[in-house]
């Protein structure tokens, strides 16, 4: 079974803030949210919101949460992503036009990281599984075999008919490394849309949240510690950015003869990256963010930094397998570091 662990801690408290009115002293007390928490898209979600019809808000968005689900599950043998891959190497499939949408955006984003990031790396996914195939650890002839499956240029997306050919027999696509972070961002908007003004929303590695919190104060996000469950390595408050997306070896992973192995792979070589525990990006749009964090584990520091050059206005904490912690420039004075 996998490791399902939280990639960041929520620091939420929000205690009585004392005010002064006048010569007396007056009690202010934060309004009391709405929280919901639930599984899905394999991973744990929570949402909490607060002010007048926040229930009703939080409940609509989880809605949102279901359907992208529903629309992305590869699986699921009803979805559309599912039925594309069924159908590899045979002939097009109709499809939601808003399914069209989040293929030509994975496909964008997938050139733009120069294929750190790859839609089309469900064959591999697949051969490992990690999670569902205990210890088990494939030949590297078994993935050298599958390599050629692997390149998002091969797969044809038409926006006119709402199209979708995988060119060749075996292909398979995962969109595991966008939907969660595409759904969080229409669930952001579904909670706007009906008046919510605060609001934090953890989709696993995918924190987006509105506004600021009840108090005025700004919303604090720990970056949990790759290799301490409950220790959190680093705190940032959500000023300049409404989101923080994490990738990490430590959520889904196998151990087999003291080797980790972690679920993100890079698609050009069929491996796990080996440098960087984790990578937290923190920017405005959590379905790019589920890319790039994605895309800067697989490049690690170096040329991760490289990448963000493309991408102004992204900011990057990378927390290497030695336990060294790395952050862009526009993080200076802005980040605090609590443990190594």
């Amino acid at each position: 079974m996998p490791n399902y662990r939280r990639f960041a801690t929520l620091l939420l408290a929000l205690p009585l803030v004392l005010i002064t009115a006048g010569c007396g002293l007056s009690t202010y007390v934060s309004p009391k949210p709405y929280q919901e928490t639930q599984f899905l898209m394999d991973t744990i979600i929570e949402i909490t919101a607060y002010g007048p019809g926040s229930e009703q808000a939080v409940k609509a968005a989880f809605g949102e949460f279901k359907r992208i689900h529903d629309l992305t599950n590869q699986f699921d043998p009803n979805s559309q992503l599912a039925k594309i891959n069924a159908q590899a190497g045979k002939s097009k499939v109709r499809v939601d036009p808003e399914l069209v949408y989040l293929l030509n955006r994975a496909k964008a984003l997938s050139a733009k990281v120069d294929g750190a990031f790859d839609f089309s790396i469900g064959p591999l996914t697949e051969l490992w599984g990690i999670g569902r195939k205990g210890d088990f650890v494939p030949a590297q002839a078994e993935i050298n075999a599958l390599l050629p499956l692997v390149n998002y240029r091969m797969v044809e997306v038409d926006e006119v008919h709402n199209t979708v050919y995988l060119p060749k027999v075996g292909m398979r696509l995962d969109l595991g490394g966008i939907a969660k972070g595409y759904a969080t961002d229409k669930a952001v908007e579904k909670l706007k849309a009906m008046g919510v003004k605060s609001a934090l929303v953890n989709a696993g590695g995918n924190v987006r949240v509105i506004g600021v919190k009840p108090d005025g104060s700004p919303w604090r996000i720990g970056i949990q510690h790759p290799r301490r469950s409950e220790g959190i390595i680093a705190k940032l408050a959500l000023t300049d950015w409404d989101t923080l997306e994490t990738s990490g070896d430590y959520q889904r992973f196998i151990e087999k003869d003291g080797v980790r192995y972690a679920h993100i792979l890079d698609p050009r070589t069929g491996r796990q990256p080996q440098e960087v525990a984790s990578v937290t990006v923190a920017l405005n749009n959590s379905t790019d963010g589920d890319v790039l964090s994605t895309a800067l584990f697989v490049l690690g520091v170096e040329r991760g930094m490289q990448l963000l050059q493309k991408f102004p206005g992204v900011e990057a904490v990378f927390v290497t397998q030695d336990g060294r912690v790395v952050t862009t420039p526009g993080l200076a004075g802005k980040i605090e570091i609590t443990g190594k």
